[in-house]
């Protein structure tokens, strides 16, 4: 579509071929990305895929406490509330203006629930009453804004979209317990592809990780999956920011097999991206697969057309704390690794890794320790730094608090790691 349409009737206005920001921006104003096409009512602001599948939902002046918020819909059927107030400081403690406010319970140290109860249900039976409505408008309206219409009566029924999320994770092994926090950079509008399963290391403390044994995915399978995505999101492949090899260690599977996936999914980014940043390409990586890539491999992944971001779970650099949390990994790797993802950052400008530390008022002082030496000792070019709380142990004053200390100290970048599963 060359340019936008819109067609009004009867206190309903739809506007079609929208194109929002080429490049994600850190912005405090809502900001949508690529194509979409929208439909106003009096009370709520609809915003859909190029596909016709529902996205976002925003409460119009006098529907919601704060018509500044709106829900985004996740391929995994999610529905996830960004919040624009109420919390000071969100952008120095996240890296974000707005809050997405994620199910999982540890992520309430930088924010409880931000919105009455009853709020997603009023927008999805609105929704509901629009998709109904949607044929007999379909009826009276000119062909294009007519087939437009009834995209939206068939693909945005409950039982339809709750199809659409099943389907899904029948594609990408899903539900996915946990995506890196980089993927905020992209607002989480990835495509999953699985490189591996499971995890080396099944840490006693972590809540989120698949208790699977770790095997990494025939080659015939990944190109296969990356064939899934493509079927599966059609003409939104053209607004995504980027592809997940998951799950929990791709890095681990070997830089060789990462290299042979991403050049399988260059595809997916060919033709019409809309989109004018390179492609993220996202993976976790274990200080042992982190301390495992040659020199030769890291130049092969700078070589990417995709900005490759690998998040590292280091926990602690204290040894008291690396036991209590189970965590077999001795100090001198965790310490290599780290000194790795800094090297990593300085000489690679496709590459950048990022680092995962534990947080909460239960574990030993000795952790809060060392990390506070280790964060004073940070300069800007350093790998970035996430707090993770921990279940059980995000107090959501202390915690805080110490992040504001942190932040103090030096020049390195820190922020708390919301978890988002997909």
């Amino acid at each position: 579509m060359g340019s936008s349409q819109v067609y009004s009737r009867d206190g309903i206005t739809v506007r079609m071929g929208l194109v929002g920001a080429v490049r994600y921006l850190k912005a405090s104003w809502p900001v949508r990305y690529g194509l979409y096409h929208e439909i106003r009512t009096p009370s709520y602001l609809f915003q859909f895929s190029p596909e016709g599948v529902i996205r976002f939902i925003q409460g119009r002046p006098g529907t919601w406490h704060n018509h500044a918020d709106w829900f985004k819909r996740t391929a995994g059927g999610d529905w996830v509330y960004y919040s624009s107030g109420g919390y000071n400081g969100a952008f120095s403690a996240i890296g974000e203006h707005y809050i997405p406010v994620f199910p999982y319970p540890s992520n309430g140290v930088i924010g409880e629930k931000a919105y009455p109860e009853e709020t997603l249900e009023d927008a999805l039976q609105a929704l509901d009453a629009l998709t109904d409505r949607a044929g007999e408008e379909a009826d009276k309206a000119p062909p294009e804004v007519a087939a437009f219409w009834g995209r939206v009566a068939r693909k945005n029924s409950r039982d339809v979209l709750d199809g659409l999320a099943a389907r899904f994770h029948g594609l990408t092994h899903g539900p996915l317990t946990v995506l890196p926090p980089d993927c905020r950079h992209v607002d989480y509008d990835i495509l999953p592809l699985r490189l591996a399963r499971g995890c080396l290391y099944h840490c006693r403390f972590c809540g989120v990780k698949s208790r699977d044994t770790f095997a990494v995915e025939g080659r015939e399978q990944v190109v296969a999956g990356a064939q899934f995505l493509a079927d599966f999101f059609k003409g939104d492949l053209a607004d995504m920011g980027g592809v997940f090899l998951g799950e929990h260690d791709a890095l681990a599977a070997g830089a060789g097999e990462v290299i042979r996936a991403a050049e399988a999914c260059i595809p997916l980014f060919e033709g019409k991206r809309r989109m004018a940043d390179a492609p993220g390409l996202f993976l976790f990586g274990s200080p042992d697969a982190l301390v495992g890539v040659s020199d030769a491999q890291w130049q092969a992944l700078d070589r990417l057309p995709f900005h490759v971001q690998i998040n590292t779970g280091v926990e602690s650099l204290d040894e008291p704390t690396l036991g209590y949390l189970g965590r077999p990994t001795p100090l001198p790797l965790v310490t290599e690794a780290v000194a790795r993802a800094d090297e990593v950052n300085r000489r690679c400008s496709g590459v950048s890794v990022s680092l995962n530390m534990v947080t909460g008022s239960g574990l030993p002082e000795s952790h809060h320790e060392s990390l506070a030496r280790f964060v004073a000792s940070r300069d800007a070019l350093d790998a970035p730094l996430y707090l993770s709380p921990l279940k059980g142990h995000a107090d959501r004053r202390t915690t805080l608090n110490e992040l504001i200390a942190l932040k103090r100290m030096g020049r390195g970048s820190v922020f708390l790691y919301l978890l988002q599963r997909l």
